[in-house]
């Protein structure tokens, strides 16, 4: 068993891991842009991942700067916006600092499959939503998502099993700790060596997520110079997560 760094292994398969959650959470974001009147031209993209949110708008012609700090990522989201010519520009960094110029505010700014949720520190926060406001010009939005308090305490019972193209295969289990209200998901890949035959290479990654209660986020969001416009379960925009188990939240900048 090698233990790795997260993300390591996950960036070469996570549009096939997460390609169901992408479908609804698209459909999601788009009705909320659109029932909101949310301007979308410039966009920031926090937490990227593969990028697949900032293709989609930067197709729609929105210019887009793509974060995160996975470099093997950020590598493939250049290639693919450099193939199809879209305006993005992608940047290494996390929150809660952002990497960003002076004089780039942007209209729109989304953070979206637990990015929040996988900050370092419980004092992280309010510094990560004053960050995401100094990004944003006066009456820009920001639209993120977070595992709720419920779901990372399940975690403990968390266990998944993803069979992948070429034999991979991906187990998922889980822990909490409840003193310092942080869930752990650990991540057993199990990678076919080619030539043998029956054979895997198994590879972990570890994931931590902290366990933000509503009111702490709303209250950081209005200490940083945001108004709240939809904190919401997110069952009812995106009809594969259970009741409970995510929260959706779109804020403006005041």
């Amino acid at each position: 068993m090698t233990v790795r760094r997260p993300y390591s292994v996950l960036s070469a398969h996570y549009d096939e891991v997460y390609a169901v959650w992408r479908s609804f959470l698209s459909t999601a974001r788009d009705e909320i842009l659109r029932s909101r009147k949310v301007s979308w031209a410039t966009t920031i993209d926090i937490g990227c991942g593969s990028g697949w949110q900032s293709l989609e708008l930067a197709r729609r012609g929105a210019r887009v700067v793509a974060v995160d700090p996975v470099r093997p990522f950020l590598a493939k989201l250049r290639a693919a916006a450099r193939e199809e010519r879209l305006d993005i520009e992608v940047r290494a960094g996390a929150l809660p600092d952002l990497p960003l110029r002076p004089g780039e505010p942007f209209d729109f700014a989304i953070a979206t499959f637990d990015v929040l949720n996988h900050l370092e520190r419980r004092n992280d926060l309010p510094r990560a939503f004053r960050s995401v406001r100094s990004a944003l010009r006066d009456r820009g939005h920001f639209l993120f998502d977070l595992n709720t308090p419920e779901t990372i305490e399940l975690f403990p019972e968390h266990h998944r099993v993803v069979r992948l193209d070429g034999g991979i295969l991906s187990a998922e289990s889980g822990a909490y700790d409840r003193d310092s209200g942080v869930g752990t998901i650990h991540r057993d890949w199990f990678l076919p060596l080619p030539g043998r035959r029956g054979t895997c290479r198994r590879l972990v990654e570890e994931y931590r997520e902290i366990a933000w209660e509503e009111d702490e986020v709303v209250a950081s969001l209005k200490d940083a110079g945001f108004a709240v416009r939809l904190f919401a379960d997110a069952s009812g925009w995106m009809s594969f997560s259970p009741p409970g188990a995510r929260w959706i939240v779109l804020a403006k900048a005041v």
